[in-house]
């Protein structure tokens, strides 16, 4: 077990290194971030003007709100593992056209975004109805194994352009099958971003305990804090899913990204007919065109 983390761990350095090579991917996050903020506060500040959280209108608005928000998340998170193919195959795209060249999955991703807005109206609802401690475990846990199984759904709609059911069925497989390996580099990516959270937390704590000793010290303390947080937090976004978009393409036969040894991919992808680490049915791959 510790030697399957432990690879999964080091192709995920050595993408880290080739993702980052790119910084116009750091962008995604926040075009993600800014465009869900207008929607969550186009959308639910009506509902708060209006004190209508106590109506069926309020039931019909959240799911609309939920159907938006994981349509907009997939679609710039799609748009930027489009980027990042482009980049890898020597074919720089805009962010303005990955978006565009995203547009021709705007079917499949609203079909998986209503299918997670049911999903988290379902869960919410008897999280709702058994009420209490109860309730709240139960709304943990569901959503962290909806989470979970769907953690390589983007890749997999990438790749196929499955309907929800048939991504969400892939993507668990796909864990399944490759549980440890996977997760050893997931783990990687998480604590590497946490560094530049924890620093974050570090310094606004630090602004937090300095404003008796001095106000500007404590400002600069706070916005470097503030700096690093958001740094975290979009590298956290950003190297996630590269990492799972480029394991998932090499298990099903797509080109490994330069940088990245055969070695190291036969190491941290368990395959059933062994790897052969060319061509590929994700389209193509990450050595060919887009």
């Amino acid at each position: 077990m510790f030697e399957n983390v432990t690879a999964g761990w080091k192709l995920a350095s050595a993408i880290r290194k080739i993702a980052l090579h790119d910084r116009k991917l750091l962008i995604y996050p926040i075009v993600s971030g800014l465009v869900m903020l207008l929607e969550t506060v186009a959308i639910l500040l009506p509902l708060f003007l209006f004190n209508a959280f106590n109506s069926v209108l309020f039931i019909v608005v959240l799911f609309a709100y939920y159907i938006v928000i994981y349509f907009t998340s997939v679609y710039v998170v799609m748009a930027m593992l489009l980027a990042f193919r482009g980049y890898e195959s020597g074919k720089r795209i805009s962010v303005v056209g990955a978006l565009s060249l995203t547009a021709q999955y705007s079917v499949v991703i609203l079909e998986w975004a209503i299918f997670e807005a049911i999903v988290t109206m379902v869960i919410r609802a008897i999280e709702q109805r058994l009420g209490g401690l109860g309730g709240m475990l139960f709304g943990i846990a569901a959503s962290m194994a909806v989470g979970t199984a769907s953690m390589f759904a983007i890749p997999v709609i990438i790749d196929k352009k499955y309907g929800p059911i048939k991504t969400l069925r892939t993507s668990a497989g796909f864990i399944l099958q490759n549980f440890g390996k996977t997760f050893g580099g997931i783990m990687f990516v998480d604590l590497y971003s946490l560094l530049f959270v924890l620093a974050g937390v570090v310094l606004i704590a630090s602004a937090v305990l300095g404003t008796s000793l001095s106000l500007i010290l404590a400002a600069g303390l706070g916005i470097a804090g503030v700096l690093f947080l958001a740094y975290g937090a979009m590298l956290g976004y950003m190297l996630g899913n590269v990492y799972k978009f480029v394991l998932y393409g090499v298990a099903n036969g797509a080109k490994p990204p330069a940088g990245v040894s055969r070695e190291m991919l036969y190491k941290a992808i368990k395959q059933k007919h062994g790897f052969t680490g060319g061509g590929g049915i994700m389209p193509g791959g990450f050595g060919g065109h887009t």
